[in-house]
């Protein structure tokens, strides 16, 4: 089935967020205070949202937020698809790079679609972090996915 991705409201991000990445905690834990001016990505099969990912500029760089893909979708490359569509927008085209706080299990993902690791880990909420950077044009490749 196709998976295609397009620009939703934060509000549409929260329910998944939670779901995917705090499922135990109160839906306010997956709020971020600048959800408002950030690009959020959406990704769906037929109209069903099974990944979101929230992108949130400070030029020259982007930093990716509260990447989820529910659980029993994950493995089907939508993750680096969805970063790959978002790398591919007008508005993160005007940035350089791309970084995110990666959880350190999920840290072998963000290096297979060319993040590199920096740093050492750190701890946020009892879960292990590690900090990933990636070019934006490195990421701009043919996803092989579309839009809405």
């Amino acid at each position: 089935m196709e998976i295609r991705f397009r620009s939703i409201p934060a509000k549409l991000t929260y329910q998944l967020r939670q779901q995917v990445l705090w499922p135990d905690s109160a839906i306010e834990r997956v709020m971020v205070p600048e959800d408002h001016q950030a690009l959020h990505i959406g990704a769906f099969e037929e109209e069903n949202l099974i990944g979101v990912g929230s992108f949130f500029f400070d030029l020259p760089s982007v930093r990716l937020r509260k990447l989820a893909v529910l659980p029993e979708k994950q493995g089907r490359g939508i993750g680096s698809n969805l970063i790959r569509f978002a790398a591919s927008q007008p508005e993160l085209q005007k940035a350089d790079y791309i970084w995110c706080d990666a959880r350190k299990d999920a840290a072998s993902f963000y290096q297979r679609l060319g993040f590199q690791i920096e740093g050492d880990t750190f701890e946020k909420f009892g879960v292990s972090y590690l900090r990933a950077r990636a070019k934006i044009a490195e990421l701009t490749g043919e996803t092989g996915v579309t839009g809405l």
